[in-house]
């Protein structure tokens, strides 16, 4: 009864209009390559898997008891209602009343079909499950479209959609980190797409800096965090060299490197991390790192791969390892 309580009492009226959500149209949706492994998480394959498969991002496994403890945590994030929806999708229903076993199926099913490779299918379950079911949805989204998407309107328009409806949940859950990690990674992308002065004035280069940066200290043993400032610095040198980069944001070459490095030393088992290494050291001089660029791509295409997203990337590093043999020949 008082967790009830709490979900019905307590929770912050907030109003996020998921019908408006601009979900990539159907039909659109890039299918995940038959030529790739095919996985399958069925079952209880998926929770055995789960250490493995979120060795990246940390994302807690959304059992019963774990949505009942962010419940209690973050009200509104399970039983939020969607503007204009006519009813909640039945397993956030069950949630309000205390049960979270069909939240914790229908949230474990978006999830299973993220690994899959069924992105669209993980992006339309999941905006249905309030937002709790947004991160899971937006997760998948914001891998498809950088691993799949390759309209560069449609990327830029996919990074700004979730980067709006994720500020809105970032503030009202108080550093959540799965909200944050999502936050954060479509600042990073958004800021790839964008001409030097729209990423300047959007004021997102600062605030996923600063995220990032507080994430890091938060998290000194995941990789992914110094893995996204060393792309992130390395953008910024790309763009406006070390001397301004340093001036203002921070940034140099060797800060850069320096981030990849840490990254490495935590975690040499994702090709994520390789493969953003070989692009990040593309971006500040492929001539000149080019040994280190081969190296990072090698390695990426020699790992096991355990789910369509680590497949994706390490895909991209043997479209790059490709190229980078062929430019030698």
């Amino acid at each position: 009864m008082l967790l009830r309580f709490l979900i019905l009492m307590i929770f912050v009226p907030l109003m996020i209009r998921v019908t408006d959500v601009m979900a990539t149209e159907p039909g659109h949706w890039v299918s995940y390559p038959d030529t790739l492994p095919k996985f399958d998480y069925s079952g209880d394959k998926l929770k055995h898997h789960w250490p493995q498969l979120t060795k990246s991002s940390f994302i807690p496994y959304p059992s019963p008891d774990q949505l009942k403890s962010v419940a209690l945590q973050f009200p509104s994030l399970i039983t939020q209602q969607a503007e204009h929806q006519t009813s909640l999708h039945p397993a956030v229903e069950q949630a309000q009343a205390g049960d979270f076993n069909a939240l914790s199926e229908a949230i474990t099913q978006v999830w299973r079909h993220h690994y899959q490779g069924e992105f669209e299918e993980a992006y339309t379950l999941g905006i249905q499950l309030g937002y709790a079911g947004l991160i899971p949805a937006f997760y998948a989204k914001m891998m498809y479209t950088t691993l799949l998407e390759s309209d560069p309107e449609r990327r830029l328009a996919n990074f700004q959609e979730i980067i709006g409806l994720s500020e809105t949940i970032a503030e009202h859950v108080n550093n959540y980190q799965p909200a944050l990690f999502g936050l954060t990674y479509a600042y990073a992308r958004e800021l790839e797409l964008l001409p030097t002065s729209a990423a300047v004035s959007s004021g997102h280069l600062e605030a996923a800096n600063d995220l990032l940066t507080q994430m890091r200290e938060q998290f000194p043993q995941r990789a992914i965090y110094p893995a996204m400032l060393g792309g992130l610095h390395a953008g910024v040198v790309e763009r406006v060299g070390s001397f301004v980069g340093r001036i203002t944001y921070g940034s140099t070459e060797s800060r850069a490197i320096a981030h990849f490095q840490a990254a490495l030393q935590l975690e040499s088992e994702l090709p994520v991390i390789f493969n953003e290494y070989a692009t990040a050291m593309t971006r500040l001089d492929s001539r000149k790192y080019a040994k280190e660029i081969g190296q990072a791509l090698t390695s990426c295409v020699s790992l096991p791969v355990y789910s369509a997203e680590e497949a994706l990337n390490q895909q991209a590093c043997q479209n790059k390892l490709s190229t980078l043999t062929l430019a030698g020949n």
